[in-house]
């Protein structure tokens, strides 16, 4: 049955990685190999939403097994980043105003908490603390 079909029986919404975009994408990784595909994807000017959706993948793999040549890169351009990443995030949850369930917003919630680390009262104090 059709991908369509199926969201418009169950009412279950589409996402980018059930989505042709996404598949052709996954494809293209497994011919070329992620590292060239993430290189012919940073020579584009626009990417679309999969190649977006897959470049955020490829960051989460990598800040997510603390690369040790990525350990390496200077703190101020790590916080670079993350800042760029906040801000797209924040666009496209602005702009999409996204119906998320329960269960999502409690593990975005809880994702979000987490990260908020070094910027909350709480934890500031305790970094004040070890700066001294």
């Amino acid at each position: 049955m059709d991908e369509n079909k199926i969201q418009e029986l169950f009412g279950i919404p589409s996402t980018i990685l059930s989505s042709q975009e996404w598949k052709e994408v996954e494809k293209l990784e497994s011919t070329l190999g992620p590292d060239k595909l993430l290189e012919d994807i940073i020579e584009k000017k626009l990417w679309s939403n999969a190649e977006i959706a897959w470049v955020l993948r490829r960051m989460i793999f990598f800040y997510g097994k603390k690369d040790s040549l990525l350990k390496k890169a200077p703190v101020e351009r790590l916080f670079a980043n993350m800042g760029d990443i906040l801000r797209v995030f924040f666009m496209l949850f602005d702009k999409t105003d996204p119906e998320i369930d329960e269960n999502m917003r409690s593990y975005i919630s809880s994702k979000l908490m987490d990260a908020t680390w070094g910027i909350s009262p709480r934890t500031r104090t305790y970094l004040y603390k070890v700066d001294k």
